[in-house]
Order: C-alpha cells, then sequence, then structure tokens
C-alpha cells in the first residue's frame, strides 16, 4: 500500500544562523538532531517527520500536515523571526510530497515524487531542490518589484525627458541588488553545485537531475540572471543620466561664480 507523505518549504530571510538555532533546541524534547552540515541542520521528531534548516534562509518540514503545527516549527527553527501561529511567511511555501510505493518503479511526477523506500538521504536531495526553489521565487519577486520600479523612471524619461523626484543613491542601490541577488543564487543557494551524494550514487544522481528538472531550476536561474543583467544596465543607464546633469549642472554653477565674481572685481576697479 503507498503512503504519501508532505513536504513543505518556506522561505523565511536571506540568511539563517545555523549555530545560535542549534544553542536554542539544544534540548528540546521530541527532537533529535540527525544531520548536521556547515549550511544545513536536519531535527526529526518521529517516523518519516523531519525539519531541515538552511543558513541561505529556508525552512523544509516533512511528514507534518497542521499548518498551525508548522507555524510553531517555523517560530522555533527560524531563530529570530516573528511568524503569527497559523500563518505563512510573506513567500508562498513550496508544496510537493514523497510517495512510498515498493511495488512501482520510483519516478519525479508534477505533485509527487514516488520511491520504493523513504531514506533520509533521498529526502534530503528533495528537500535541497524544494528549498533552492522557493528561495528562487523570493529573488525573482525581488526582481519584479525592482523592474515596477525601473519602468517607473524610463516612463518618466519618455514623457519629460529628464528624470524627476530621484536620486543616484537610489539607483545604487538596484545595482547592489542585482549584483547581490546573482551571489545569493551562486554562492549561498549553490544553484551551480550538485549534494557530494549524487557524485557516488548513480540513482541518487539521477533523482536528483529529474527533481531539478520537474522544478525548472536551470531554466528559471537562466532567466533571472537574464533580468538582472538587464536591470543592471538600465541601472548603468540612468546612472549616466544623472552624473550628466549633475555635471551640467556643476558647470552652470561654476559660470556663475566666475560671472560673480569678475563683477565683484570690476566694482572694486571702479
Amino acid at each position: 500500500m503507498a503512503t504519501r507523505i508532505p513536504v513543505y518549504s518556506y522561505y523565511i530571510k536571506n540568511s539563517l544562523n545555523l549555530a545560535k538555532i542549534e544553542q536554542k533546541n539544544a534540548d528540546l524534547p521530541l527532537f533529535t538532531t540527525v544531520r548536521k552540515e556547515r549550511n544545513l541542520l536536519v531535527y526529526q521528531s518521529g517516523e518519516n517527520q523531519f525539519v531541515c534548516v538552511y543558513a541561505f534562509g529556508v525552512v523544509t518540514v516533512c511528514g507534518i500536515e497542521d499548518k498551525k503545527e508548522i507555524a510553531k516549527l517555523l517560530k522555533r527553527f527560524a531563530y529570530g523571526e516573528e511568524l503569527e501561529e497559523g500563518k505563512d511567511p510573506k513567500t508562498p511555501p513550496e508544496d510537493y510530497a514523497i510517495v512510498v510505493d515498493p511495488e512501482l518503479a520510483e519516478s519525479v511526477e508534477f505533485d509527487h515524487v514516488r520511491l520504493k523506500q523513504f531514506t533520509l538521504e533521498k529526502l534530503l536531495l528533495l528537500s535541497h531542490v524544494m528549498a533552492q526553489s522557493v528561495a528562487i521565487d523570493f529573488v525573482e519577486r525581488r526582481i519584479a518589484d525592482t523592474q515596477q520600479v525601473l519602468e517607473r523612471l524610463h516612463g518618466l524619461l519618455e514623457e519629460h525627458g529628464r528624470l524627476i523626484a530621484t536620486n543616484t543613491r537610489s539607483i545604487l542601490k538596484t545595482v547592489g541588488m542585482s549584483g547581490n541577488m546573482v551571489h545569493f543564487m551562486v554562492t549561498r543557494l549553490s544553484l551551480l553545485d550538485k549534494p557530494d551524494i549524487t557524485w557516488e550514487d548513480k540513482d541518487a544522481e539521477s533523482l536528483f537531475l529529474n527533481l531539478r528538472k520537474m522544478f525548472e531550476l536551470d531554466d528559471r536561474f537562466e532567466a533571472l540572471r537574464f533580468k538582472l543583467e538587464f536591470i543592471k544596465d538600465s541601472s548603468v543607464t540612468l546612472i549616466d543620466i544623472l552624473s550628466t546633469k549633475r555635471a551640467h549642472t556643476l558647470e552652470i554653477i561654476i559660470i556663475v561664480l566666475i560671472v560673480i565674481e569678475i563683477i565683484f572685481a570690476l566694482i572694486g576697479m571702479m
């Protein structure tokens, strides 16, 4: 008989301090630390019930369906976050499932992965991909907000031929955001790296690659890189326009000062 195990991934914020989380939950009853890595903590509370905490700001909950219980777990394992009981974080969670059926072949489906046997290693492969996916959702939302800002600025240029009510600092922050998002995806999310087990186990590698394909991680990453390059180029263009405008303003000020100095000199001579 097949068993269905729900898995949810929640984006909390761009960084979680695993050392503080571990210290805070060191004496937590009913939860046992079953895996500890540089960027990952895994707790088990029962059969097929796990909580995976990632340093890049995602918590994955396996085998627990009650939303209030999940909210309590997020408050406990997402150090420093104040999540109201029964409510999800701002970024919508990834929702997937593991179906354990020893009689059917293993496969990756649209809403679940079918396994012959549930193991922690296979759960971690799924959890890793889901955590990356929900983090990419966060990046996509940030980029969409930035694109709206740039659209408004370009609209001002089209309508008035100049930038109104803006400044270099806000545009520089946009440039910094685009670079920071690329760094976040490549370095912290390790989107271009494979888990160690995939180098040793061909079945694990096949499962991992199929999961990445199902969640479209590679395609979404390339799309985000293109959008970020566009944001960067647009921001640099706007900065050049502002710099030119400031240079012209300084030139006018200098000319006015020179004229004033000449006038005072003529008055002195008279």
